[in-house]
């Protein structure tokens, strides 16, 4: 078996160290739980056996590698210097293979996909060999036969399925490029969902303007169903349309309807389909067959709605009363000790029973969905994801249809919720809501809520919430608060603390959480539905946040107002924008400054409407050394984060502030920030962010 990258990082995490590791510190390190951790040392303790090496475990102390010099220079020469050479490069191979294999259906020889790859014949036959399965699951196959060459066979609506299975893959790609803005929106949507795959190759696939045109031309049509379509089912719609005007160009219309589908007319969504046809027929001048009616009906029926509470008509032989018994059945094989309290779970109940709906009538067509945290549910919750792995063969049981594991996915999401809610509910003292309240929200508290957190544990829940964020909802869902400045002008009840928290204010807190511990109240979590609408929200403004980071070198005799403006051009469209931007800042730095020496950073943050999406971005001064500015303090690294004034600010406020709180003292992430290069930090900071992603979710 060769060595996993999570491995191979294992590995080198080992041999550069001086000392035992702690398994917690490599889980910190990895971004995963110690478990996981453990699950991998039971491989690694196998593979490095054929180098004569063992894994030592030292009490107390953690793990170290043990074995001849000779041998753990023979293993670091294997490992070679890249952190993920061997898996991520093939990963690219074979993506780039099935791209061209879809692109080009015309037959070629093995040696002109060998030489397209820089590979040996072998390696591009063995590649073909890996994408298989992909390919199976589209019901498509690789013909080779000697004197003809190699093709991809099967059935032009399979090859469609496979083309936007590649395409929504692609876009969640990490090495996706970068953003190209739409006009509204679904456009910024779909510019996050789609365009961002431009350097896979996606771009020349579609055309440069057929993508923006789609999604223009659907924007227009005024229809509440288009409206309530979550953004993946959005974004996979303006794909297929894409897809259908692509192929019509190669003169590959669809011109038979499905025999099962019957007549269209009396579908419910056919004046829908029919009025997509026609506006897209108008905008590029050409006659789309009635075949591709079809498939758009199946597409609109099948699609993930937005959760609102709306019933989504079921497949005709499965009624109100047969999906009631499913669920029941599906709780039940399930498990994990929770069942009567899943069963007695209006929240889950209700939300299961809106999910189960759009899921049928996708199994029931046959349409797949993409599920782009599919991977992370499985690695990080592998056991809520086998226990619904059985409780979907209920599913099969009752309808026939096979349940694939995107879907699952999803089901896990629910059930993993629903039971850490049955969980919680089962204890005798209960975690306390604290809000921690500065001027912004996501400055000095989340400064305030590291310290708290790691001296409260879990114990509490903490959320951070900027002065003009205390709303009566907010109150109602907080037992008491924590906050630098006087909150007395509201009906809450608060402790006014120093922004470090020394240890007599920390005495005060825990005084008052062990109090409200054991005061029963009513939950307030919110519809799970709208958590999975928070989920992917989060997912794309990650995705935002890493790939727009940049870590800039300047004069370490930089003045204040010219660092910032330097920061402020580097995230926003215009010189008015950047001034706007600049000037917010100035304001909340006069509100409260942020210019703090004892970690030796300028954390300069604000909202604006000068900036379309949360930004993360800093500067150091050239050489390593400090900022000679007076101002500045003597500090060694200046931060700019900014959020946009919109309706997400509070989600928008929580991922920044879970950014700001990884900078305290001694932080290794606030040390790469001042020291490390700019490719070392986005990836410490995707796996920042993919662990708040976790957290946030479980909380």
């Amino acid at each position: 078996m060769d060595f996993t990258p999570r491995m191979r990082h294992i590995l080198r995490i080992l041999l550069s160290s001086n000392g035992p590791v702690s398994k917690q510190e490599l889980a910190d390190e990895l971004g995963v739980s110690k478990r996981t951790v453990q699950r991998e040392f039971e491989y690694v303790s196998l593979n490095i056996q054929k180098y004569n090496l063992n894994l030592e475990n030292v009490k107390g102390k953690g793990v170290s590698l043990s074995g001849d010099p000779q041998d753990l220079s023979a293993l670091r020469e294997s490992l070679g210097d890249d952190l993920y050479p061997d898996a991520a490069d093939r990963e690219g191979r074979r993506r780039r293979l099935l791209f061209e294999l879809l692109r080009d259906r015309t037959p070629h020889k093995l040696f002109y996909y060998s030489d397209l790859l820089g590979v040996s014949e072998a390696t591009a036959a063995s590649d073909m060999d890996a994408l298989c399965p992909w390919l199976e699951e589209s019901h498509l196959g690789i013909l080779r036969r000697p004197g003809y060459g190699v093709i991809l066979e099967g059935d032009e609506r399979d090859y469609r399925d496979a083309m936007r299975r590649f395409i929504g893959e692609a876009a969640e790609h990490p090495d996706a490029g970068s953003g190209v803005t739409g006009t509204g929106i679904r456009g910024e949507i779909f510019a996050d969902a789609l365009l961002n795959a431009a350097n896979s190759g996606i771009y020349s696939l579609l055309e440069g303007d057929i993508v923006g045109r789609v999604d223009k031309v659907l924007r227009e049509i005024d229809d509440r169903k288009i409206h309530q379509l979550a953004d993946s089912a959005y974004a996979g719609l303006v794909v297929h349309i894409s897809i259908v005007i692509e192929r019509l160009r190669q003169d590959a219309g669809l011109d038979s309807i499905p025999p099962e589908m019957g007549d269209l007319e009396y579908w419910d969504d056919y004046g829908l389909a029919v009025r997509i046809l026609e506006a897209m027929e108008k905008e590029f001048d050409l006659t789309i067959p009635r075949g591709e009616l079809s498939y758009i009906l199946l597409h609109i029926r099948g699609a993930k709605m937005a959760y609102t509470g709306e019933e989504m008509e079921l497949p005709d032989d499965i009624g109100e009363d047969r999906l009631l018994a499913i669920i029941d059945g599906m709780i039940d094989a399930y498990g994990m000790g929770v069942t009567q309290a899943l069963k007695e779970d209006e929240e889950f109940l209700r939300g299961l029973l809106i999910h189960l709906r759009p899921v049928l009538v996708r199994l029931s067509l046959g349409l797949r969905i993409h599920n782009p945290i599919l991977d992370d549910i499985k690695e990080e919750y592998a056991d809520i994801f086998e226990a619904c792995r059985r409780a979907s063969l209920v599913i099969t049981k009752e309808t026939g249809y096979e349940v694939n594991e995107e879907e699952i996915g999803f089901l896990a999401m629910h059930f993993g919720a629903a039971q850490e809610r049955a969980r919680e509910n089962s204890q005798y003292t209960r975690k306390v809501m604290i809000g921690v309240v500065c001027a912004s929200g996501f400055g000095v508290a989340r400064l305030m809520m590291a310290r708290l957190s790691e001296k409260l544990g879990d114990r509490a829940v903490l959320k951070s919430y900027g002065r003009d964020e205390i709303s009566d909802h907010v109150i109602s869902g907080t037992d008491f608060f924590v906050s630098t400045m006087n909150l007395d002008p509201f009906p809450v009840d608060y402790l006014q603390v120093s922004p470090l928290i020394p240890p007599t204010d920390l005495d005060r807190i825990e005084y008052k959480l062990e109090d409200y511990s054991h005061i029963k109240r009513e939950s307030t979590a919110t519809t799970y539905g709208r958590r999975l609408d928070e989920a992917y929200f989060l997912i794309s403004k990650i995705k935002g946040l890493v790939q727009g980071f940049r870590k800039i070198e300047t004069s370490d005799s930089i003045r204040f107002r010219d660092a910032l403006q330097l920061l402020t051009m580097q995230v926003t469209e215009s010189l008015h924008s950047a001034a706007m931007l600049r000037d917010a800042v100035i304001e909340r730095e006069k509100l409260s400054s942020q210019i703090l020496p004892e970690l030796g950073i300028a954390l300069l943050h604000t909202r604006s409407s000068a900036v379309r999406e949360p930004v993360f971005i800093c500067c150091v001064p050239r050489g390593g050394g400090m900022y000679t500015d007076p101002y500045f303090k003597g500090i060694r690294l200046i931060v700019l984060m900014a959020m946009p004034v919109d309706e997400n600010r509070i989600l928008h406020a929580k991922l920044l502030g879970s950014i700001s709180g990884s900078l305290v003292l001694g932080s290794p992430f606030l040390d790469l920030l001042k020291y490390g290069d700019e490719k070392s930090i986005r990836e410490a900071l995707s796996l920042e962010l993919k662990c708040f992603f976790f957290d946030y979710m479980d909380n």
